[in-house]
């Protein structure tokens, strides 16, 4: 899962800029949005107050989280203490840690829509945007790739995070007493490939997900030509 995507045979110039463009925008972009759909989705549907202030894009920058999405197409953002009270049940608290998840799904459709208008238009007007269609494509991937590794039940990540909504709290003390340990080795385990098999499976399947679903205003547009 953790492949170093430069290493790609078929790598030619106008791709690896492709996806070096991809990636930046994953940093710079993709990944304080996830943040702010913790905030801003929990507030609307669930009616959790935040800290009333405008947080710049840059107070989200993790130089570490950056390092990895560069060379791995994972990465993470700034953790910022802004909710002023905590989710008080368990479907608060699941809805807060997975609105980002939400959001990075929801982000690969859209993706996928702008994909397919690109598409359509280079074979319509014959155009040459295969360069940004490449920059979609990488996106849509990074997005997949946020989608599904933010949902594994590992300490840190959301689906850890949503385990513990209903992980029975004398369990969850013995945990946090070897949370340091029991983090490091399974992101060691994730890091090195124990997980890939899984992860492979899941990834295809939300992708897949995404395609059909932003494919779909495309039919209709088939259908009444």
């Amino acid at each position: 899962m953790f492949e170093l995507w430069f290493l790609d045979s078929n790598l030619n110039f106008s791709l690896l800029t492709a996806r070096i463009t991809a990636l930046v925008i994953g940093i710079i972009f993709v990944l304080p949005m996830r943040e702010i759909a913790h905030i801003w989705l929990s507030h609307v549907f669930s009616g959790i107050k935040f800290k009333f202030k405008s947080y710049p894009f840059f107070d989200f920058f993790d130089p570490l989280g950056a390092l990895f999405m560069l060379f791995f197409k994972y990465g993470w953002s700034k953790k910022i203490p802004y909710f002023v009270t905590e989710p008080d049940n368990k479907s608060e608290y699941v809805f807060v840690y997975l609105a980002g998840t939400a959001f990075t799904f929801f982000s690969g459709i859209i993706l996928g829509i702008i994909f397919n208008i690109i598409t359509m238009l280079t074979f319509m007007y014959e155009l040459r945007l295969s360069w940004f269609a490449h920059v979609i494509e990488f996106l849509i991937e990074i997005n997949v790739v946020l989608t599904v590794i933010n949902l594994l039940p590992i300490p840190s990540l959301d689906g850890f995070k949503i385990c513990e909504a209903f992980i029975p709290s004398r369990y969850l003390e013995k945990y946090k007493k070897n949370y340091f340990l029991i983090s490091t080795i399974l992101f060691i385990m994730l890091l090195f490939g124990f997980f890939d098999i899984p992860l492979q499976i899941i990834s295809n399947a939300v992708y897949k997900s995404i395609k059909m679903i932003a494919g779909i205003p495309f039919i209709f547009l088939r259908l009444k030509n």
